[in-house]
This record gives C-alpha cells, sequence and structure tokens, in this order.
C-alpha cells in the first residue's frame, strides 16, 4: 500500500532544540527508587502518577506526585506481591493491570481502577493465562482504555480486542480472532499489541495460514478495527521489522529499526521519512499530537516532528536513560534517570499540549 522509502526524500535530521518552556521539569527522590524505573504514566494538570517495582522486596506500587512538589505519596499496594503494569488514567482514575510474580501453570490477571479522591478500588476485568502468553496491556487514547484479551482452550488461542469507556461505564469487544494451535502448522491470527488511536484501534497480529506449504508461514500485519462496527477492518501495512506505529484521519506513522516513516494515510505517499544517526536503534512511541508527532530516539532523546514543514526539534537532550513516551488527555510524560549514577534520583517530564 505505501510506496518504497527509496521513492521519498529523507527528512533533514539537523534538528535544533525545542523553545524553552516547551517541557516542564519534575525532580524527586526516594530510597524506593534506587532499584527500580519510574516514569510519568498519567499526568493532570496539578498531579503525576507513576508505577513502580521493589523486586528485592517483591513489592509493586503506585506512587503520585503534586506537581511542583518533590515528594510523592503511595497511594496502593500491590497484594500477594503481585505486579502492576502499564497504568493509565482517565480523568479521576486510574487503571492498571495486575498479575501473579510467580510462573505458577496459569498466571491470574486483573485490571483495576482506582479513584484518586476516594482512593476506591474495584476489578474492571480479570482472567487466566497459561504461560506462554502474557497478561493484557493497557493503552489509552480519547479517554478510552484498550487492552486484547486472551484465552485458550484446546490449543485455540482467541484473541478479543476490548475497549472500555469509563465515562460511560461501557465495555465492548470490536474484534476477536482465533488461531487455532492444535496441530503441526498453525491457522489463524493472533493478536499482538494494540495502539488506540480516535476512532479506532490499530492492531499488531501475526497471520499464520495452513495451506502455505511452509511449515510456519506467517504474515506480520498492522490492521485497523474501526470502533464502528459497521465498518470492516483495514490492512494498512503487511511485513516484518515494524517496531512501533500509530495513525490519525490524516497520517498513518510506524517505525522500524533506525528508521521513522509517515504516510498520507489516503494516497499512500510516504510525506516525512527519518533515518536515526545510529541505524542500529529504535525510534519508538510515537504520537501525533496536532499538526506535531512526537517519539523517543532509542534510549536517548524525546524529538517532535512537523508534520507540515518536515521540521524537526529536540524536545529533550541526549540522556541516559530517557523512558518511552506516555500519553494522558492533555500531556505527554516521559522520565530520565542515570543508570550508572541511580541514587533513587528521577526527572519527571511533562509536554502541555494546549
Amino acid at each position: 500500500m505505501y510506496e518504497s522509502e527509496d521513492m521519498v526524500k529523507k527528512n533533514d535530521i539537523k534538528s535544533e532544540a525545542a523553545p524553552a518552556g516547551s517541557v516542564q521539569n519534575y525532580p524527586i527522590k526516594n530510597n524506593e527508587f534506587v532499584s527500580t524505573f519510574i516514569t510519568a504514566s498519567y499526568i493532570n494538570n496539578t498531579l503525576i502518577a507513576f508505577e513502580y517495582d521493589q523486586s528485592e522486596e517483591a513489592q509493586s506500587s503506585i506512587g503520585v506526585m503534586n506537581r511542583g512538589e518533590e515528594t510523592f505519596n503511595k497511594i496502593y499496594d500491590a497484594p500477594n506481591k503481585k505486579i502492576i503494569n502499564s497504568l493509565v488514567g482517565v480523568k479521576d482514575n486510574l487503571y492498571w493491570v495486575e498479575y501473579n510474580r510467580s510462573n505458577e501453570k496459569k498466571k491470574e490477571w486483573e485490571i483495576k481502577t482506582l479513584h484518586l479522591d476516594t482512593k476506591q478500588v474495584k476489578v474492571v476485568d480479570q482472567g487466566y493465562l497459561d504461560l506462554e502468553l502474557q497478561p493484557p496491556v493497557l493503552r489509552m487514547e480519547d479517554n478510552m482504555v484498550t487492552w486484547i484479551k486472551k484465552t485458550i482452550e484446546d490449543k485455540i488461542i482467541t484473541s478479543s480486542l476490548v475497549v472500555f469507556d469509563p465515562i460511560k461505564g461501557k465495555m465492548d469487544t470490536i474484534a476477536s480472532e482465533q488461531l487455532n494451535d492444535q496441530s503441526d502448522k498453525r491457522d489463524g491470527i493472533f493478536m499482538v499489541l494494540q495502539r488506540p488511536v480516535k476512532e479506532g484501534i490499530l492492531v499488531q497480529q501475526t497471520s499464520f495460514n495452513k495451506e502455505s506449504a511452509s511449515a510456519d508461514d506467517k504474515q506480520i500485519e498492522i490492521v485497523f478495527y474501526p470502533y464502528d462496527l459497521s465498518q470492516k477492518s483495514k490492512i494498512l501495512k503487511e511485513g516484518t521489522g515494524v517496531v512501533d506505529f500509530t495513525a490519525d484521519d490524516k497520517w498513518f506513522v510506524w517505525t522500524e529499526i533506525g528508521k521513522l516513516y509517515v504516510a498520507d494515510k489516503n494516497s499512500g505517499e510516504i510525506k516525512h521519512f527519518i533515518e536515526a544517526q545510529d541505524k542500529d536503534l529504535t525510534l519508538d512511541t510515537p504520537f501525533i499530537r496536532g499538526n506535531k508527532l512526537y517519539y523517543r530516539y532509542s534510549m536517548y532523546q524525546i524529538f517532535s516532528l512537523d508534520l507540515e514543514s518536515g521540521k524537526v526539534l529536540e524536545i529533550s537532550s541526549h540522556q541516559l536513560t530517557t523512558s518511552k513516551l506516555f500519553n494522558s488527555e492533555n500531556y505527554l510524560g516521559f522520565s530520565v534517570m542515570d543508570p550508572l549514577k541511580h541514587e533513587g534520583e528521577a526527572q519527571l517530564n511533562v509536554i502541555e499540549l494546549n
């Protein structure tokens, strides 16, 4: 669908620093962070929430820092040595996945929510997985929380694409695919990871074809599943090598090792092509906000690309270790921690988008 990179001009990689004040910095230090990495998972106009795991104590927790202060309050501890993962937030509620730390034959997982004012915790969804499958990963966009729920029975794996509207209290499965693993040759579709966008959800999935002559013939696909169930799903890209991806009504973005592509969603024409200075490193967590695309270069730096002019700005300086980008309603967040001089210090960074 999309043209070759040989047909397009590379963007000028001579970027410049973003204007002063583009990022707000919030330093924090605590002994509980010495053996872990924290990042700005949820942001609103008054606070920053983050998850952290103390592996030696086998304890996962959620902390909240008021913006402007350098201390935090622990608002939740996972029970029974469970792990907290993929924390997101909508309005006054946090959502996360919680699962067993030990490698039991069947791994129990729960999706929980906590109200920031009342601190009341509820279970939104739950399930069990065999060891070879991973618990869901939460991703949020436009106040919709999404995940892929997998179940397995008689070696048939069902992937269900779930969207939860916390404001309406409504949960829907907008797509479901099955992978038959009963015979020597797999057949069907296995959903891997989702990226919600405004009108639906992009899914990276693997499609297996048992009729192929190859013993394990498979195709990697990026597929758009619309929220409107009267519309059909659409394959946006096929082939291996995709690291991350996103889209809006105009653009489709995907990254590969050392490369980032921005294509016109309707025509398929690649409008921007960025090649990293080190071609062996990744570009990831792309987010389109207005006419700008934000993304991370390896574990070093956050950049933005103006989708109209093609101009690249350095949102952060080159530092180890820079986290992935995380999105909240009007913000993007990332963190910086120094692994070589790690004394429980972190800098939580906020990009205000309005």
